[in-house]
C-alpha cells in the first residue's frame, strides 16, 4: 500500500461514528481505523494506537485524528507524535478534514495538513 493511514481517536463512540460518516461519503476505508477510549486509560489506549500503526502503517506516512486537543486522546495522540510515531496530529477533527484525507491520499505532506486543516475550520460556523 502506498500513501498515508491514520487512526481516529475519540471519546466514546465519536470516532467510530466519524469513519461510519466518512464511509458513507467516500466508500469504505482501508486506512483509517477508529479507536475509542472507552475503558481504556491512557497506556492502554497509547499500546492499541501503536499497535495498529505497528501492524497497519509501516513504510507509510502515518496520522493521529483526535477529537479534542486535550483529554487523554489527545494527549496520548500527542505523546505518540513527540515518539516520531506519525507525521501529524489532527484536533478537532470532523467529517470535512476527514473527507480531505480519503480523497487526496498521495498530496505531499505540508499542502495536505495546510488544506486539510482549512477545508476542516471553513466547515464550522453557525446559522442565525
Amino acid at each position: 500500500m502506498t500513501g498515508r493511514c491514520g487512526v481516529v481517536v475519540g471519546h466514546g463512540r465519536v470516532a467510530e461514528g466519524l469513519l461510519s460518516a466518512l464511509e458513507r461519503v467516500a466508500g469504505e476505508q482501508p486506512n483509517l481505523w477508529a479507536v475509542s477510549n472507552q475503558g481504556r486509560g491512557g497506556d492502554e489506549l497509547e499500546a492499541e494506537i501503536t499497535s495498529l500503526l505497528d501492524e497497519r502503517c509501516e513504510g507509510r506516512e502515518a496520522y493521529l485524528l483526535s477529537d479534542m486537543d486535550g483529554g487523554s486522546c489527545g494527549q496520548v495522540c500527542r505523546r505518540l507524535l513527540a515518539k516520531g510515531l506519525v507525521q501529524a496530529v489532527f484536533f478537532g477533527v470532523n467529517l470535512p478534514l476527514l473527507v480531505e484525507f480519503a480523497f487526496l491520499p498521495e498530496q505531499p505532506f505540508e499542502q495536505f495538513v495546510t488544506a486539510a486543516v482549512e477545508k476542516s475550520r471553513k466547515a464550522l460556523g453557525a446559522h442565525r
